[in-house]
């Protein structure tokens, strides 16, 4: 959670901007700095999709929108889009997809209007919606070659080819992949070059030949420097690799490149990845009569696609159920209203009938037919009114119904599915009101002060109890430190699955003596916890960080939550760098801080070793 060092000048220049000096400087400086703000946010995410990217990514989308630069705007929307669709959050996505697509569409840019159908295409090939991402790559294409310029052809057409020769794999159709893909050549970057010599070697390995590939991936083992920056193309190196020396009876080095590649993707996302390579594993040690290993592997492998299973199902499945529930529940009910019309229609027809037949009779026949109408009439009247009656029960029931399964589905959202815990989703959708509530709370409060404090915690050498016992040991761990977490807290904290070993706690209405007992509370319950695991008891520790909000410095300027969500990181990682099984807690500040507020977090230790920032500690310091 930590912000790279280089992107801080940036994050400072644009939040003095904000505050209402941007007068001040020259407009096209602006532009140039704010252009080198998108290179570097670039280049981060082609590292990491981090989370703590996005108030960068927001800074540029307003600073861009107050200089009028659209282009800019829409830039930032579609890195804001990509990190989402990275995290599972289609839906925003897919919205600030179509916010840039909007944006440009007043615009003559034809190269970033095709990158955004690109992007777009992306999102649909990650919910398995190969129609849709079809159309909008042949919207891209024909935007590439009849209005993109000549210097710009070449690299957006080897984008368009790759993401076109991997919606063909992903659809089986490997030679007309190998088609698309060996028709263009990236020169100009070293990463697309790398994904789309990974794309063909996916391709032969799906259809036996291997030595096709081992030949691509001898061309992508000479760009270290590319591999060593991106994550992912790394384990995708390694992972097409495993997979050539299966396919040619290497299996030791199949199993040794495997289970590298496996071991980088510990704490990622990539579980399509994890899946292939356990898989290879599997059938790497059955062909060398490792049974046993084998049969581990293969149910390594089961899990992984199961947790891919429910994935997949909570972001398209339950969303397309519950649509198409809602549609046929409204076509069903215009069918009901259509019948009841076409009743009382032929009702009035057959009324007319009997009263022209009864024209002809006797006065007395006819003054019995007529009282023989009146009361059918009110019997049918009284009879459609029952109905009437059992209709609206029905659509109440079936509302409910429906009701019911969004609340399911926002609770399947919002929920970690191994402690029960919230998940950051719901941390993000709450935590502003939240904050409100907070604020006035603290401005009520008149004889001590009361805060809302905002607590990290990590578990000590967690990837040494993954190592030692499994990975399923692991997670009895995280279950029984979330069991502890749930009895240390109030009913009205929040407790927050934050991520692999981390846990968040946002304690409101609360001072920072309550908020040291409290957090000591939990490292002893931890400390002392008899975690077991496979029948052996083993010792877990934690370390913990916390900070108050608000937080003001000397112009009055208060934090904002992400910030002091900062801080508390900086205390846990100055906690996990000092001690371990300890806690650093910000208590505020010591005096008036003159100094832009990110200095608060880059000098975190710092600033507490001289005294501006008051922080209490359970060692000495």
């Amino acid at each position: 959670m930590k912000l790279h060092w280089f992107a801080l000048p940036f994050i400072w220049l644009l939040s003095f901007e904000a505050w209402g000096n941007l007068g001040n400087s020259n407009s096209s400086s602006q532009k140039e700095d704010l252009n080198k703000m998108l290179g570097h946010l670039t280049t981060q995410l082609k590292e990491d999709y981090d989370l703590n990217l996005l108030p960068q990514i927001r800074v540029l989308r307003e600073q861009s929108k107050q200089l009028g630069e659209k282009r800019l705007q829409a830039k930032s929307l579609l890195l804001e889009g990509l990190i989402r669709q990275h995290f599972g959050d289609y839906k925003n996505s897919l919205v600030l997809h179509n916010d840039a697509l909007n944006i440009v569409s007043g615009m003559n840019a034809p190269d970033l209007e095709a990158s955004i159908y690109l992007a777009l295409a992306q999102l649909e090939m990650s919910l398995e919606r190969f129609r849709f991402a079809q159309q909008l790559l042949e919207r891209a294409y024909t935007l590439i070659t009849k209005r993109v310029s000549a210097e710009q052809v070449e690299q957006l057409l080897a984008e368009y080819a790759l993401w076109q020769g991997t919606l063909h794999i992903m659809r089986g159709s490997y030679r007309q992949a190998l088609s698309i893909l060996s028709s263009v050549v990236s020169q100009e970057q070293k990463e697309l070059s790398i994904k789309l010599a990974l794309a063909r070697a996916w391709a032969h390995l799906n259809i036996g030949e291997h030595l096709n590939a081992s030949k691509l991936l001898q061309s992508v083992a000479g760009e270290k420097s590319a591999l060593q920056k991106n994550l992912k193309l790394r384990v995708r190196y390694k992972l097409m690799s495993a997979m050539a020396f299966l396919q040619d009876g290497q299996f030791t080095n199949a199993i040794d490149e495997a289970n590298e590649a496996l071991g980088e993707t510990f704490g990622t996302r990539f579980l399509t990845e994890q899946s292939m390579l356990q898989n290879t594993l599997a059938g790497a040690y059955a062909q060398l009569g490792d049974f046993e290993q084998a049969h581990l592997y293969l149910k390594r492998f089961a899990m992984t696609e199961q947790a891919l299973n429910l994935q997949k199902r909570n972001n398209k499945l339950l969303q397309l159920e519950a649509q198409y529930t809602l549609a046929a529940q409204k076509q069903q009910l215009s069918v009901l209203e259509k019948d009841n019309a076409l009743q009382a229609q032929q009702l009035i027809q057959h009324q007319q009938k009997i009263d022209n037949a009864h024209l002809a009779q006797q006065r007395g026949v006819l003054g019995m037919l007529l009282v023989a109408l009146v009361f059918g009439f009110g019997y049918w009247r009284w009879q459609n009114k029952r109905y009437l009656t059992v209709l609206k029960q029905q659509v109440a029931e079936r509302t409910a119904e429906l009701a019911e399964r969004n609340k399911r589905l926002q609770a399947l959202s919002f929920t970690d599915s191994l402690t029960g815990l919230n998940n950051r989703h719901y941390f993000f959708s709450v935590i502003d009101a939240q904050v409100n509530s907070s604020a006035v709370a603290t401005h009520a409060a008149t004889s001590e002060k009361h805060e809302m404090i905002f607590c990290l915690l990590d578990i000590d050498h967690f990837k040494k109890v993954n190592d030692s016992y499994g990975h399923a040991a692991g997670d009895t761990v995280l279950q029984s430190v979330a069991d502890i977490l749930k009895q240390c807290t109030r009913d009205s904290d929040l407790v927050i699955r934050w991520g692999g070993e981390e846990f968040l706690m946002v304690m409101p209405n609360m001072t920072h003596a309550e908020a040291t007992e409290a957090v000591e509370r939990v490292r002893r319950q931890v400390e002392c916890f008899p975690f077991v695991v496979n029948e052996q008891a083993i010792q877990v520790t934690c370390s913990i960080g916390f900070a108050p909000y608000p937080l003001s410095n000397e112009g009055g300027k208060s934090l904002t939550w992400e910030q002091v969500l900062e801080l508390a990181d900086n205390g846990l990682y100055m906690a996990k760098e000092e001690s371990r099984n300890a806690w650093v807690g910000l208590k505020g500040l010591s005096r008036p801080f003159n100094a832009p507020t990110e200095q608060l977090i880059s000098d975190y230790k710092k600033l507490i070793s001289n005294g501006q920032l008051l922080a209490s500690t359970s060692y000495e310091t």
